[in-house]
C-alpha cells in the first residue's frame, strides 16, 4: 500500500498563496476602515467647532450686511482655532436670500484641519419686524 503522509509543495504553495491574498484583503479593508473613522472623527470635531462659533459670534439676523467676518478663539482641547464668515447676497435685494460660508481652521501646515460649511438664510419682510397682511379672497 502505498500511502503518502502530509502535503505535497504544490498543495503548500497553494495554501500559502490563499492565505496571502485573504490577509492582504482583510488588511486593506481595515485600513479604509480606519481612514474613514479617522476623517469622521475630524468632521465631528469640525461641527462642534462651527457650532461653538455660532455660540461664541452669532449672526445679528435683524441686520444682515454683505461681507466678510475674520477672527479666531482658542479652544482648550484644539488650540487656536481661525475662522471665516463670507455672507453674500444670493438674489435680488428685495428678496432678502443670502448665501453662508463659514470656514473653521485649526492647527496650522500640512497638518491644520479645515472645514467649510454653506447655508443659505431667507429673511422676509414679516422675520424682519414689518408686519405682512395677506388677503384671503383666494380662500
Amino acid at each position: 500500500m502505498n500511502s503518502r503522509r502530509g502535503f505535497s509543495l504544490l498543495e503548500v504553495l497553494l495554501a500559502v498563496l490563499v492565505l496571502g491574498i485573504a490577509l492582504t484583503v482583510f488588511f486593506s479593508a481595515a485600513n479604509q476602515g480606519v481612514g474613514v473613522a479617522m476623517q469622521a472623527t475630524e468632521y465631528q470635531i469640525s461641527r462642534g467647532l462651527l457650532h461653538e462659533l455660532e455660540l461664541r459670534e452669532p449672526l445679528d439676523l435683524e441686520n444682515l450686511e454683505e461681507g466678510v467676518t475674520r477672527d479666531s478663539f482658542t479652544q482648550p482641547a484644539y488650540g487656536r482655532v481661525e475662522w471665516t464668515r463670507a455672507l453674500t447676497l444670493a438674489g435680488t435685494e428685495e428678496d432678502q436670500f443670502y448665501r453662508l460660508k463659514t470656514e473653521i481652521t485649526r492647527g496650522s501646515g500640512r497638518a491644520g484641519q479645515q472645514e467649510s460649511i454653506e447655508t443659505f438664510i431667507h429673511q422676509p419682510s414679516a422675520l424682519r419686524g414689518v408686519w405682512v397682511q395677506e388677503s384671503f379672497d383666494d380662500f
